[in-house]
């Protein structure tokens, strides 16, 4: 079976932070199948790269995948026209891997762009479509009635659409997908990176104290991760005594000097630290360093970092909404507790009450679904050999 992976969801030299888990994914399937992926990247991130990346795009393999991110032309801040620029643009650079490569199936991820302009490229090789939604692009993007009308048919025209959580399933049923065609498939974690390890090591590299109750948020630095309601919620447990906690949050984005700047008006000092970005190589140290994982999102999807922190053995604190709670479970034998979106005094509470309490780290890593992701490299090697055996009329 050949595969073609159509999304930008997956590192390049130039993006290495980018979707880690759309990475364990794709390399997963792999080793099961004849794989490569296309990357469409528009013209604007690259303007003041080299003149040959911006016309004709890269091609790297250091990841263990062929991977082609061509140049699109569109115009920035008008997000409806960007699937028909990428068809448009990567027309010619298709047909050529299509004779180069004669895939059976594309396999996107993304909603929009990705997915739109892969059924249009899907229906002009006569091969069928199977793609997969991953948060914001189905509980955010269909709320533009412009997209939505692109989304909602390119989703439906899909043999199968692959939800990373049943709350997306849900949302991808709402906007039409037939039930039957819509698959539950929860992220996996490399449980060999990510395993419960001694705190002093990591501890003492990182300057942390030794005896201090550290709390961890590790992605992006955008609102909708909530990370100013973390920081916020620090600034209570500060004012209330609790000067024992400390924050480490890795990762940027917009909000990364603003909340340097709030950091510095609560005086939290360095009980509250800004790292910036690591490598995904880096995480499984910062996850040993710390008693508790954080993760205040306002939306999600399904937040692969939960699990990372799980099969670390140490507990978790998020949010409410999305997919979180299908992963994050309270009570008696549970591994986390949930409070509500936006609220720091909530969050404040339930950080002091998972740091206060003693947490059994094998039962947490046992929560964890799938510690290796040839689990999920099986069920979509599995899924697009019966996706295929339908369009032969085989089964």
């Amino acid at each position: 079976m050949k595969v073609l992976v159509f999304t930008h969801h997956y590192p390049s030299m130039r993006l290495p932070t980018m979707a880690p888990y759309s990475y364990h994914t794709y390399r997963a399937l792999s080793r099961r199948c004849e794989l490569r992926l296309v990357g469409p990247t528009p013209w604007w991130t690259r303007a003041r790269g080299a003149s040959g990346e911006l016309l004709g795009g890269a091609r790297e393999s250091h990841t263990g995948i062929d991977a082609l991110f061509p140049t699109y032309w569109s115009i920035p801040g008008l997000p409806r026209l960007h699937a028909r620029a990428i068809h448009a643009s990567l027309r010619g650079t298709m047909a050529g891997l299509r004779r180069e490569f004669p895939y059976d199936v594309i396999l996107a991820a993304w909603a929009y762009p990705d997915t739109v302009a892969a059924a249009a490229f899907a229906r002009e090789a006569g091969v069928p479509l199977v793609t997969t939604v991953l948060g914001s692009d189905i509980n955010e993007q269909p709320r533009n009635a412009v997209l939505r009308a692109q989304i909602a048919p390119a989703l439906q025209r899909c043999a199968r659409v692959v939800a990373v959580s049943g709350a997306l399933g849900e949302r991808l049923v709402e906007l039409g997908v037939p039930r039957e065609r819509v698959v539950v498939q929860l992220n996996a974690v490399d449980g060999a990176r990510f395993s419960i390890r001694d705190r002093a090591a990591p501890r003492q590299r990182l300057g942390l104290p030794a005896d201090a109750k550290v709390v961890l948020y590790a992605g992006y630095h955008v609102p909708e991760k909530g990370v100013d309601v973390l920081v916020e919620a620090m600034g209570r447990l500060a004012e209330g005594g609790r000067r024992d906690v400390h924050l480490m949050m890795v990762g940027g984005g917009d909000l990364l000097e603003p909340l340097r700047a709030r950091v510095r008006a609560l005086g939290l000092g360095d009980r509250a630290r800004l790292f910036g970005w690591a490598l995904p190589a880096e995480i499984p140290e910062y996850m040993a360093a710390c008693d508790v994982f954080c993760l205040p999102s306002r939306r999600e999807g399904c937040p692969n970092v939960v699990l990372e922190a799980l099969a670390s053995g140490r507990p978790v604190v998020a949010t409410r909404v999305g997919g979180v709670p299908e992963l994050v479970r309270e009570g008696q034998g549970g591994n986390g507790i949930l409070v509500p979106a936006g609220d720091p005094g909530a969050l404040g509470s339930a950080l002091v009450r998972a740091l206060d309490t003693a947490w059994d780290p094998e039962a947490l890593r046992g929560s964890v679904g799938a510690l290796s992701w040839d689990v999920v490299g099986d069920r979509y090697h599995a899924l697009l050999e019966e996706v295929l055996g339908e369009r032969r009329g085989v089964g």
